[in-house]
């Protein structure tokens, strides 16, 4: 009994035992079904919480560091918006002071000079008020930009200094004179000028006050800044300089260029392209103008050989000269009237004319003091400014026919004895309306015209006076060949060989394409020059020839140019590489007065062309691009295309 009691009460234990281990893991089961809920709960919040952070606006997000660098990031926006329109408004009023001079000019609104004066004054005291306000002091204390702040305030001080002070001396000075009395009936007079001198010796002393002061402002560092300093620099210099030199040399001389003490006499050269000559063309006739006590005279032109017989020739030419043209050939040039253009220095030009001059009857007993070289553009300018031209036979000149009609078709229409003469009596016409029509505006106009045509050689002037030649050199109304490293040129100078007037058919063509553009150093060039005739086979049959020409060494040369052609480097440059296309020969070192050149002789046949390529080195000191100066073709300006250009230094 006893053992099986403590059986059962062992089996008790046991069965108990399994109860209690039961119940222990439903209780742990729980737990862990509560312990997930827990953590899923968790998650959810945790989900929901990160979900609110979300939406919060990003503007409570923004540390107050973040609003400090805003904040200040705004204010310069706001600061240099600012100064930017002041900047522009300043630029604004300075061309707008600049237009009104211009529009006064332009409008002929010179009897309103004060009106004039202070609409420039207002618009040069706002500029200055701006640059002299406490915003723009203040950006004179900013590194980086201090400097070239205060450059644009030193600047704007001193235009409008010049407006207050200068100006009106200058207003002054134009008032007191009488400008209805200076030209009058084909004469003019010096004497309401010689008056003003005094008013105007004043102004050019403030102007040239002003001028230095300008200069003495220092380069800033910002380009833009330096570049506008720098360009007006050139513009004031330029007009103080021109100012100085009228008050003290030009002006005094007036009495003496008008004739007052003895008559001026200046001999017109009438060149015609349509039988190239370096210069422009052979000289078809002659004319004078004569100034005594300021009234201006217009002679008779004469044709070349009426003028001076072909035995009259000019016994000074160079060296390299009379070798080149004269010994050479293949034309054996005399240097009679017809030839004296065959040099691209007008200065030589001059030599010879004088030269033939004094072997004359005229020139024995009469001082020349200067020539003018023109072609038929300069008479077409005429016309277009004083109005049509009509011809005995009726045919009307006008601003737009006139220079084909005395280059070409005057040799189809006329006898070929009096084509030459046809230039001056067709010169004589708009020049006698030169003499009693001459108004500001259409001096203006004129002027400009004439400026153009010189620059492209249609045009030049030479005075044997020292002081007047000097104003022409500076106004460069005297053609020469390339002399400025700074602004360089090639010349290319023609003479036509086949006595005939070819030139009307010849059209030159000169393509640039600039070089090494990367690369330090001098710039580079290559240039191709191309001749075309563009007379065709049937009008090199049925034209005169007087038109076409012929050698007598070449019987069926009918319409061909032969055509001797100098090439001369740039002023402190070199030219290289030279290669031929079509019937040219190499062109080969040579020297004319000095100067390195490249000669060469070329035939262009009817409907054919040459072309000749080179390579050209500028100076170091070149601060343009690379031009052509060139013997002038029958049309205004030279054909001239830039394929690649480079900044220029």
């Amino acid at each position: 009994m006893g053992t099986f009691s403590r059986t059962i009460e062992t089996g008790e234990t046991v069965s108990m035992t399994s109860r209690d281990k039961q119940t222990r893991q439903e209780q742990e089961n729980h737990s862990r079904v509560e312990g997930a809920a827990q953590v899923d709960s968790a998650a959810v919040q945790d989900d929901v919480s990160g979900e609110a952070v979300t939406h919060i606006a990003w503007y409570l997000r923004i540390r107050w560091w973040g609003w400090v660098l805003i904040a200040v990031a705004a204010v310069c926006v706001v600061f240099a918006g600012t100064i930017g329109t002041q900047a522009l408004l300043v630029k604004h009023h300075e061309d707008t002071a600049i237009a009104v001079v211009k529009d006064a000019v332009k409008e002929q609104r010179l009897n309103d000079l004060d009106g004039v004066v202070a609409d420039m004054q207002k618009e040069t005291r706002a500029a200055r008020n701006i640059t002299n306000g406490a915003l723009w002091r203040f950006t004179e204390k900013l590194p980086g930009i201090k400097g070239s702040m205060r450059v644009v305030r030193m600047m704007t001080d001193v235009a409008d200094d010049m407006a207050q002070d200068t100006a009106p001396k200058f207003a002054d000075a134009a008032q007191a004179i009488d400008f209805k009395s200076i030209y009058t009936n084909g004469s003019i007079n010096a004497e309401p000028i010689i008056k003003a001198l005094p008013e105007l010796e004043t102004a050019s002393q403030s102007l040239e006050r002003y001028t230095e002061e300008f200069d003495r402002i220092p380069i800033p560092r910002i380009n833009i800044v330096a570049n506008t300093l720098n360009s007006s620099r050139v513009v004031l210099d330029k007009a103080n300089y021109y100012m100085q030199a009228a008050v003290d040399e030009y002006i005094p001389k007036l009495p003496e260029w008008l004739g007052y003490e003895g008559k001026q006499t200046y001999a017109i050269l009438a060149m015609t392209p349509g039988e190239m000559r370096a210069s422009g063309g052979l000289i078809g006739a002659v004319g004078t103008v004569t100034i005594d006590d300021g009234k201006i005279e217009i002679g008779d032109f004469r044709s070349n050989l009426g003028f001076a017989d072909s035995n009259i020739t000019a016994r000074n030419l160079s060296e390299d000269e009379n070798r080149l043209y004269r010994e050479e050939g293949p034309m054996n040039m005399n240097y009679d009237v017809r030839d004296i253009a065959n040099s691209p220095d007008t200065v030589r030009v001059a030599d010879y004319f004088k030269a033939i001059w004094k072997q004359t009857k005229t020139g024995k007993h009469t001082e020349l003091n200067g020539i003018v070289l023109a072609d038929p553009l300069v008479v077409q300018s005429l016309v277009k400014v004083f109005g049509d031209v009509t011809l005995p036979n009726g045919t009307v000149l006008t601003g737009a026919n006139t220079a084909d009609f005395l280059i070409n078709t005057a040799y189809k229409d006329y006898p070929a004895e009096e084509t030459d003469a046809m230039f001056g009596t067709v010169a004589k016409a708009c020049v006698q309306r030169l003499m009693g029509d001459l108004d500001a505006g259409k001096m203006a106009k004129l002027a400009s015209e004439m400026v153009t045509l010189a620059h492209n050689r249609h045009l030049s002037v030479y005075s044997f006076d020292p002081t007047m030649q000097q104003l022409f050199w500076d106004t460069e109304l005297t053609s020469t060949f390339p002399l400025d490293e700074a602004k360089p040129k090639i010349g290319i100078y023609i003479t036509e060989n086949n006595p005939s007037k070819m030139g009307w058919y010849i059209k030159r063509s000169t393509k640039i394409t600039q070089l090494d553009c990367l690369e330090d150093g001098p710039a580079k060039y290559h240039v191709e020059y191309t001749i075309r005739n563009t007379m065709t086979d049937e009008e090199s049959k049925t034209l005169p020839q007087y038109i076409t020409g012929i050698r007598t060494e070449f019987p069926d040369s009918h319409g061909t140019s032969f055509e001797k052609i100098v090439f001369m480097p740039p002023a402190g440059g070199t030219m290289s590489d030279f290669e031929v296309t079509g019937n040219g020969a190499d062109p080969v070192a040579d020297s004319l007065n000095y100067r390195l050149i490249y000669t060469t002789i070329t035939q262009v046949q009817p409907e054919s062309e040459v072309t000749y390529s080179f390579d050209v080195t500028v100076s170091p000191d070149a601060r343009q691009r690379l031009g052509v100066d060139e013997t002038p073709t029958a049309s205004e300006k030279p054909d001239v295309t830039y394929v690649k250009q480079c900044p220029v230094g």
